[in-house]
């Protein structure tokens, strides 16, 4: 299964009723949070294994609620800054919405590629992504390097463009 990376708003990701009942229960609860004028960054597709191998690689060497604290689908990290994941209750959907901090997540991404060895710059993320791409022999291995080069570069389009980023 496939799993991409969101920098847009609710509309950008779900139907346009359930779109507005996410939009309204996050304003409920974040009033400052804005809409975002302009087209969504999507990032490339990646194998949806490579969340869970990206949260208990990033466990393994630093504290991360954030990164950790998520599941891959039905969760979106909003440019502000609060500690805790939250869990929000959606009208017509069974399970909640898990929203962590954009701010939180992108200070555990930074520690977590200081610890790993692992690039922050764009043009290195890139070259590391354009790798895996075009090596059939690596497309299916370090899945969470993969996720992880398409994650941060989702979350620097977010927070550049003061946008939520939302996991499909």
């Amino acid at each position: 299964m496939a799993l991409i990376f969101v920098a847009g708003n609710a509309a950008d990701v779900f139907s346009p009723d359930l779109a507005a009942a996410i939009d309204a229960e996050l304003r409920t609860r974040f009033p400052s949070l804005r809409i975002v004028d302009g087209e969504a960054y999507r990032s490339d597709p990646v194998d949806a294994a490579g969340w869970s191998q990206l949260q208990g690689r990033a466990m393994r060497l630093i504290a991360a609620p954030h990164l950790g604290g998520l599941d891959a689908y039905q969760s979106v990290y909003l440019p502000l800054r609060f500690e805790r994941v939250e869990q929000i209750a959606i009208p017509t959907v069974a399970d909640p919405l898990e929203v962590g901090s954009l701010e939180v997540l992108l200070d555990e991404l930074r520690l977590f590629a200081s610890h790993a060895s692992l690039p922050m710059d764009d043009v290195e993320l890139m070259q590391l992504a354009a790798k895996y791409l075009e090596d059939d022999d690596l497309f299916s291995s370090d899945l969470d390097i993969q996720t992880y080069v398409q994650l941060l570069l989702t979350a620097k389009q977010a927070s550049s463009r003061g946008g939520c980023l939302w996991i499909a």
